[in-house]
């Protein structure tokens, strides 16, 4: 796989490729234990994931089973092991070119939609309590989309760090999608009276929601890498 395919014009400021979310989550942990001294758990997950050892074998990795004989970072580890490829060996896309590219850079702050989102929602405090559970379920799977891969979570920012500038924020797994899509689609959130934009969280959920909905087609998860 060549990372490059991967980059290609990209300009936008963000990027949301599908991948195997639940791989992902071993694959951090296994990293992380690695890093700190213990190399069996990614052993152990290579040996009995038969999808994953094949594709590092296919990028020229002997020995698949050993994390120190992989001379990758990181971060190139998480995405080469979890983005979910065509048959051509190509990213998967999720949803059409127009609403990547609007996904991908908004008009406000760092130019992250996502970081929009989280600034200016709020509970709509006219509903149940089961509405109030889908606000915190929306908060939370941003949090984990944009934060699972950094050091509020794991202490360090390698995957910010990676090679060619290869900076992963976080993941969602194929069941996240769906219940963030969800959580979204319902009226468990209002506004903030001091939104930046006027309509800005309107654009920001629709284009969500379609890209989420796109993502469910495929059955997959969703990673969010950032570009500078």
């Amino acid at each position: 796989m060549d990372l490059e395919k991967f980059n290609g014009s990209t300009t936008p400021f963000i990027t949301l490729d599908a991948c195997d979310g639940h791989r992902a989550e071993k694959v951090l942990n296994a990293l992380e234990a690695a890093s700190n001294g213990d190399e069996s758990q990614w052993s152990q997950l290579v040996k009995g994931d038969t999808l994953l050892r094949e594709r590092l074998i296919e990028q020229g990795i002997d020995d698949p089973e050993l994390r120190n004989s992989i001379h990758w970072d990181d971060a190139t580890i998480l995405f080469i092991s979890s983005v979910e490829l065509s048959r051509e060996g190509r990213p998967m896309p999720i949803g059409d070119g127009k609403l990547r590219e609007k996904i991908g850079r908004f008009p406000w702050g760092d130019g992250s939609p996502l970081n929009y989102m989280h600034e200016f929602i709020r509970p709509n405090n006219r509903r149940g309590a089961s509405d109030s559970e889908s606000y915190e379920t929306i908060v939370s799977l941003l949090e984990t989309l944009t934060q699972r891969c950094g050091p509020s979570n794991v202490e360090h920012d390698r995957y910010h760090n990676g090679h060619g500038g290869l900076n992963i924020r976080g993941f969602l797994s194929d069941d996240d999608v769906r219940k963030l899509r969800f959580a979204l689609s319902g009226r468990s959130w209002s506004v903030t009276a001091d939104e930046a934009i006027d309509g800005g969280m309107r654009d920001v959920s629709r284009n969500l929601i379609a890209l989420l909905r796109a993502a469910e087609r495929r059955n997959v998860g969703i990673l969010l890498r950032m570009h500078s």
